[in-house]
């Protein structure tokens, strides 16, 4: 082919390249967003963590540095209000007491005798206001020997049982250490973190069910109060509920999951 022929043919192929169409891209279907999310929530089984808590619990700690000298429950006892739990080595209080009292008694008499000899006009006014005082700082003395005495014992804050024994005889505690624990026995309820998304539909008065892992069975619960904020790491609100029916085989410390029926 001469040179003129191949410009010729070069140039018919670029008019042809030209003027043919692509082909179409065959659109595709866009995925639409969801529908809410607290609705999506709805719709579908969903399970949280749960944790079966006493409506009242304690635990008592050692008012002041000290040696247990008897520990006068055990585990699992069933405890009244001011049950003596645990009684600790109290020798130099009531010691201390017993000295305010004596002073005390050594100050009315005084106190006495100055309101004698005033009425014999041998006392002055003075003196006997500072005998009056000097009885009245007395029996402060004897009412902190009582506060002081009071702190030798340990005393179960309300009805309940005992759950656990930190201490034992003969052994020596700091202040604030834990002594025992009293789990109350009023009705028992469930604290749970729920998903924040649950908002949208959770109010008071909400059923919901509960498997406990320990014993296998299904408990129906409704929410008796929500948390009025919102845990910004976690994103979960924390709830109460109570347990329909007697919930005769739960016990303080049992966990389970909780499901919401598919709605």
């Amino acid at each position: 082919m001469t040179g003129a022929g191949a410009r010729a043919a070069a140039t018919a192929i670029a008019i042809l390249w030209a003027i043919t169409p692509f082909p179409t891209a065959v659109a595709q279907p866009v995925a639409q967003p969801p529908a809410d999310a607290a609705m999506r929530a709805r719709t579908s089984d969903m399970e949280v963590r749960l944790l079966v808590v006493a409506e009242q619990e304690s635990t008592m700690s050692a008012p002041a540095a000290a040696r247990v000298s008897a520990v006068e429950a055990r585990l699992g006892d069933a405890v009244t209000p001011d049950r003596v739990l645990v009684r600790f080595e109290c020798a130099e209080a009531v010691a201390r007491r017993e000295v305010a009292l004596a002073e005390a008694q050594a100050a009315r008499l005084q106190h006495e005798a100055k309101l004698r000899l005033q009425g014999l006009q041998s006392a002055a006014e003075i003196e006997v206001s500072l005998a009056a005082a000097a009885v009245d700082r007395a029996q402060a003395q004897v009412r902190m020997a009582d506060a002081q005495i009071a702190q030798c014992s340990v005393r179960a804050p309300f009805e309940g049982r005992v759950a656990r024994i930190h201490v034992k005889a003969g052994q020596s505690v700091t202040a604030g250490a834990p002594i025992i624990d009293v789990v109350g026995s009023g009705a028992l309820k469930a604290r749970v973190n729920a998903p924040s998304r649950w908002l949208a539909w959770l109010r008071q008065g909400e059923r919901l069910e509960a498997i406990i892992e320990e014993t296998g069975r299904r408990h129906a619960m409704r929410v008796a109060r929500i948390a009025g904020r919102v845990d910004a790491v976690s994103q979960t609100i924390e709830i109460e509920a109570t347990f329909d029916g007697s919930g005769g085989d739960l016990l303080p410390g049992m966990s389970g999951r909780v499901l919401v029926p598919r709605r």
